[in-house]
This record gives C-alpha cells, structure tokens and sequence, in this order.
C-alpha cells in the first residue's frame, strides 16, 4: 500500500482562527496568513462598517498622520501617489481599503460585526466567540483554535475625568468620536488638550470659529517645521516620477527610515541628543512665538519624547498667535451648564466643547474574555502581565496585535505590526504541523519580563514624571508599557521565537508530528530530491550575531558615527533656529518630505 499524504511528517492539519479587528494590525495578519498558509479558515471581526481602524474612527477636523506618507505604508507595500507629505485620514484609510482589495482578503472580513465576549474551552481547546451582527442585531457564535485581539490601543475616548461634563447644555465632541455633522462656523469653542489630535484639531477650525480657546494643562514638546514642508503637496510631475522610477521612491524610504531609526538615543536619559533637543527645540519655541507673554508656558518641564513629540506644529504654533484665540494653561477641573471651569478659578463659556484628550490606553478589552476562570478585563485593570506585545499569560491560544510593551512611539509602528504577525504566524505554524493542543507564556516569565521593562525604563524617558499614552495618562501609575527600547530593537527581539517561554500542552505523543517516515519533499512531485548539493555554503548563520548583521545588511553602507545625528549636532553648533532645525529633527528630503515619528490619530 503506497502511503498515506496525511501521514507525512508535519502534516498540516485545519487551523480555525479569528482575528477581532480589522485596522492595520488585523489587515497585516490576514495578508500574511493568506501568502504562506493553507488548509486555514480566518475571521476578522470589526465593529466599525469598514476596515481602517483608527483610521476609519478618527475624523476630527484637521485628522491626518504626521509621519511622512510614504513612510507611513507596509514596509513591501509602497504607494507612489501619495497626494502630500502628510495625508488626511481619508487618504490613509483608502491606503487600507485598496491594499484589501488588491489582496483579496475582504472574503475574510465580517466588517458591524461587535465581539461581546470570549471564552476558552480547555476539554476542546478552542475559543467560543460571540459577535453582534449591527446591521441585523443577530449573535453570531463562532469556536477557533487560535484567537488574536488586533484592536489597538487608540480606540476607546477618554473624556477629562473632571465632574459636571453631563450638566454642560452645549455641544460636547471628543476628537476620537467627532460628529462631522456639527457646523463650527461662527462658535465659541472650548478646546480641551495639548495632544497631537489639539494641535491639527486648532488650526483648522480657527479661521471659521467666532473665537476659541484652548485649554492646556501640559504642553507637549513640538518641532515648528518650515511651512512648505508641512503642507507641502506632492506635483504630478513628482508622483509621475515616483511610479517610473521605484528605485527612486526606495531611496527615499530607506534614507527617511534611517533618519527615523537614528533618533533612539533622543528617548534615553541624559544622552547628547536628549540634551540638543531639549535645547533646540526650547530655543526654537521661544523664538516663534516671539514677545508671546506665555511662551515660557510651552516649554515642557519633562525630558523631549515622554510625552508624545510633535513634530509638525507650525499651524499650531501661528494659530495661537490669532486674534481669536485664547490659550488657558490652567486645566478644566469642572464642567457648566455653560462651559469650564478652570483650576485657576476662571470660567469659561461655549457654545461647543471639543474634547481633544486622548485615549483610554488602559488595554483592558471592551469584551469579555475569560478562560480558567479568570477574566482577562480584571487581570488587567489590576496589573498589565503582557509578553513582549503578543502573548497573554494564563490565556491559552490567544495573541495580541499592538499589544502591551509594543514600540509605538520608538521608531516606525508599521513594520514592528509586520515582525508581530510574523511571530504570531510562527506559532499558529507550529500548531498547525504539530499536535499541540494549547500555547501560552508562563506567568513567572511574564513576571520576570515586566521586571526587566521597569528596569530599563529607569533609563528611558517614559518613565519620567509625564501623563502619557504608556502611563496611562496617570505618572508612576505602572510600568510603562511602550517596549524598553529601539524599533530596531524590538525586530532583533521578536525575530526568533523563545520556545522556552511557554507553556506549550500537546495531545498525545509530542512526537506524532513525525509521522510513518516520509518527508513533505517526497509529496512534492516537482521538488528536488538533492536540494541539499550545493556548490559552495551558502545556508544561513548559525550564530544570532551572525545572523542579524546578515539581516542588518552590514558592511553596506558607509561608517557613522554611533548615536549622534550630524544634522543634530550641526543644528546646535549654528543654532539655526528655523530653517536648520527642521532639516535637523526630521531629515527634510529635497521633495518635502521628514522623517518624522510614527502617529495614529489622537
């Protein structure tokens, strides 16, 4: 009897696997389980009516990335015809739709779809997930294998936790839930926050507004771009030559996400560029804002890069320079029937209240997900024990997409969304080819990662005393949960699984997976039988060194000098105000474009 294709060693057998949202991280996942898996079924779960995430749900006026556009795409995924340097929502959602369709993966996609709760089945090992139809307001119940939560971290509004915003008559907005509906022209409008969603949110409904004011209660560090940078708008003749010439927009990638990967040191303590920052962009503060009475009052207390960085500012920084603006650095302690009341006394009266104060960062789960009787929104409310952005201790089965201790604000987001969902497909493969029944990091080395975390945050800036996004806007609330170093950092981290960190339970023999003695290489009717003659060693490293400056492409490019920035350091010895420091902080290309962090809206 010839043998049996099922019984050939690492037979995959059917995987079932949900994915609960469809943003950047979830879109990423289904392309790559769609480019290298079979005999596989994925569902992703969004509530939102299509895909995008943050950018689908963030629509305040003004929304749009301030990372360059065409560094703000998958790393094997270029767009040529960015309109800007610095897209609307509208434009990077497209990005989203169009990188769906062209990929065919919205056969995958169960878009008004609200996941309600979660919970792990050990005698079968599988998750049972119950979904809200809201188009029909039918329960949906589905059971997988493998479950991952790609909802993100910026989706859930935080309203300032102040009393009375209930009494206050007017309109009340929050920028992660804005009505676009609401005609601004001719208000009195109350602008609450200093973030990165106040600083486009102003600018933009100045002109039409009667008057505005804008409550700070911490201002933010910003880099004031030259104007032509900040909108600057990409010519058909550019666009033209960015599709012909690919090797042209490669450049430019590349050199922008060098620029980008180099400015790490910025966010250690006490570092030579942590202090020419510091430096610089005080300087360049005071100097915009000229004989402002307040400009002293935008400059932060806090090192550069523990509250979120901004780095295109300029409309911001001349809008608060407008006639019909007034800024507040007192924050709102209580709301009216009328408006706010400040800390300092005063009260301020609105026909409309814009609430542009961030998110709830907490990442506890707005859905029930339970399993050995613990449920991962109390675990989680008390202590986050995250593993390395994926993995989720005493939760079987289950990933996370942009999880806790995920390089958000270290470098480029996109691509460290690339290296988890490679690393998560590195186990739904193992599950797949071997009879594992269920897989989770242990808790003690979840205890041990998050010592290390607070370790290395005592050299870091985010653990310094600010509110922001990895404190939950909260300082010395918890460990921060950004990762503890570089993007780069992060890839070299993530890049090869520690198997020894999990708790792995199989069913039956372990060793099943080796099957009656035939190879997959002997099912593959065109596959080379003496694939392994070679003519000279050309396999890959088997030291992780060697492997990662293999990786690294070492040797091919000409020698820096480690941790400093040249365009930095020549900034401060000139003290180029403007012009110089643009060039400096975000590596202005000839075309406009900077290399600037990584911003979801908010």
């Amino acid at each position: 009897m010839d043998p049996v294709k099922e019984d050939a060693i690492y037979n995959e057998r059917f995987v079932r696997i949900i994915c609960i949202g469809a943003g950047a991280s979830g879109i990423c996942l289904a392309y790559k389980l769609k480019r290298s898996f079979s005999n596989f079924s994925l569902t992703v779960y969004d509530k939102n009516p299509g895909v995008g995430g943050t950018w689908y749900e963030n629509r305040y006026p003004g929304c749009a990335c301030d990372v360059p556009s065409h560094n703000y795409t998958y790393s094997f995924d270029p767009k040529p015809d960015w309109s800007s340097v610095y897209p609307g929502a509208k434009e990077i959602r497209s990005y989203f739709e169009d990188f769906v369709s062209r990929y065919q993966l919205g056969r995958f996609i169960h878009t008004s779809h609200l996941v309600k709760r979660a919970a792990w089945n050990e005698e079968e090992g599988e998750w049972e997930v119950e979904a809200q139809n809201l188009e029909t307001n039918q329960v949906v119940k589905s059971a997988c294998d493998i479950l991952i939560h790609a909802t993100g971290y910026l989706n859930k509004p935080a309203w300032p936790n102040v009393t009375g915003l209930g009494d206050f008559k007017g309109i009340k907005l929050h920028s992660a839930s804005y009505d676009e509906t609401v005609d601004l022209n001719g208000r009195n409008v109350l602008l609450i926050g200093s973030g990165a969603s106040a600083v486009q949110i102003l600018p933009t409904i100045q002109p039409i507004v009667r008057k505005v004011k804008i409550i700070i209660r911490t201002p933010p560090w910003v880099l004031v771009p030259n104007i032509s940078t900040e909108t600057s708008v990409f010519t058909p003749d550019q666009v033209e030559e960015f599709v012909k010439k690919p090797e042209l927009l490669m450049t430019l990638r590349q050199e922008n996400e060098r620029f980008m990967n180099g400015l790490f040191p910025i966010y250690m303590k006490n570092t030579v560029l942590q202090n020419q920052a510091r430096v610089l962009l005080g300087s360049q503060t005071k100097d915009f804002l000229g004989q402002y009475d307040m400009a002293e009052k935008f400059i932060p207390e806090f090192p550069v890069g523990c509250k979120r960085l901004i780095p295109s500012a300029f409309r911001f920084m001349r809008a608060l320079k407008q006639a019909n603006v007034g800024v507040v650095h007192s924050p709102a302690s209580s709301f009216t029937s009328s408006g706010c009341i400040t800390e300092d006394g005063e009260h301020h009266e609105a026909d409309v209240i814009i609430c542009a104060t961030g998110f709830d960062t907490s990442y506890v789960p707005s859905y029930s997900v339970t399993a050995s009787g613990l449920n991962l929104q109390t675990e989680w409310s008390q202590s986050i024990m995250g593993y390395m952005g994926v993995g989720v201790s005493n939760f079987p089965n289950t990933f996370t997409l942009l999880g806790p201790y995920t390089p958000v604000t270290n470098g480029p987001t996109l691509v460290a969304i690339e290296a988890q969902a490679d690393y998560i497909c590195s186990f739904i493969d193992r599950y797949q080819t071997e009879p594992i029944h269920s897989m989770s990091p242990r808790p003690s080395v979840c205890e041990e990662f998050k010592e290390q975390v607070a370790k290395a945050m005592e050299m870091l800036v985010w653990g310094d005393k600010c509110r922001n996004a990895h404190n939950n806007h909260k300082i010395g609330a918890r460990v921060p949960t950004n990762w503890p170093g570089s993007t780069l950092h992060y890839l070299e981290a993530i890049r090869e699984p520690r198997w020894d960190d999990w708790d792995i339970k199989y069913r039956g023999n372990r060793f099943a997976w080796m099957g009656n003695g035939i190879s997959q290489t002997d099912w593959d009717p065109t596959a080379d039988l003496a694939y392994y003659i070679r003519q000279s060693d050309d396999g890959p490293h088997l030291s992780r060194k060697a492997r990662n400056l293999a990786m690294a492409k070492t040797g091919s490019q000409p020698a820096r000098e480690l941790h400093r920035l040249v365009k930095l350091t020549s900034a401060m010895a000139k003290k180029m105000p403007n012009e110089g420091l643009n060039t400096a902080m975000t590596g202005t290309m000839t075309n406009g474009s900077t290399g600037a962090e990584p911003m979801k809206c908010g």
